[in-house]
């Protein structure tokens, strides 16, 4: 399927119904260097924040002509200098795989000192009364944030968060995104958000011909052979909280990108 595709045109169909007025701030943590998701947020008119420690002149641009507020750093779970590790795909830098775990798939050995901030610290210097969406795609660290929704007061709660799961290989394989550390990783994810609410939830995979899985959190099997399939690869969940969509318009939404032959072909060459 293709994830980014699919994921912005979920989120374009469902925000203004959740936040018709725009009321929120929606936030894109993580921006990388394509499938800007803080555009998205600003053409539907939403108040709109871009975390990402590294920008390009794209994103510097983008961000000056859409008033999109630019933070360069990293959310975490500190206020602190980090190290970062650059991105490496296919023996080249990726930007878009820039990671603070130095054991992450895409961390190579170059480095970068970063300023990282916690969940607190980014609520209070906003500041925000509301937060309708949060896409969270930090590379294997998406827990270090997610476990601090606890304690947010549950008005700053986001009332969407989409974050990426696996990655380089399909979960059957059991390495990269998916070896026993980033696995469990992505578990405690999906367990801090049901303990902090969050139920109707969406699964976009990058497989080939996988179909968009919907689930909730606070009724389904968490475990992680039933939730995800052998043949996954990489993909988003989108989780909501205190509130639902029909499920048929979101596979409505989704049919026409869950098929795709270059997506075959990528997984083919990468991923078996």
């Amino acid at each position: 399927m293709r994830v980014e595709a699919c994921s912005q045109a979920l989120l374009t169909e469902i925000l203004p119904h959740i936040d018709p007025a725009n009321d929120g701030v929606c936030i894109d943590v993580g921006v990388g260097t394509f499938a800007f998701y803080c555009e998205l947020f600003a053409n539907l008119g939403f108040p709109t924040i871009a975390i990402e420690p590294l920008p390009t002149k794209k994103l510097r641009k983008l961000c000056q002509n859409r008033n999109i507020t630019l933070w360069e750093a990293c959310l975490s779970d500190a206020n602190s200098i980090q190290t970062l590790y650059i991105g490496t795909f296919a023996g080249l830098y990726n930007l878009n795989l820039n990671s603070l775990s130095p054991d992450w798939f895409g961390s190579s050995r170059k480095q970068q000192q970063v300023s990282v901030i916690d969940l607190p610290t980014l609520i209070s210097r906003i500041p925000a009364e509301k937060i309708t969406c949060m896409k969270l795609d930090i590379e294997g660290s998406e827990v270090n944030v997610l476990k601090q929704f606890e304690r947010l007061p549950e008005y700053l709660r986001p009332q969407i968060v989409m974050f990426e799961y696996g990655g380089g290989a399909r979960k059957s394989k059991a390495k990269k995104g998916w070896s026993p550390k980033f696995l469990k990783s992505t578990m405690s994810c999906i367990n801090y958000l049901k303990k902090s609410g969050y139920g109707l939830s969406i699964m976009i995979d990058y497989a080939s011909n996988t179909k968009v899985k919907i689930f909730n959190l606070q009724t389904s099997c968490l475990e992680p052979d039933v939730l995800f399939e052998n043949n996954l690869i990489y993909g988003n969940i989108i989780s909501f909280y205190d509130w639902s969509y029909s499920q048929e318009s979101i596979k409505k939404i989704c049919y026409s990108y869950e098929k795709s032959l270059v997506n075959y072909l990528i997984a083919t060459i990468f991923c078996n």
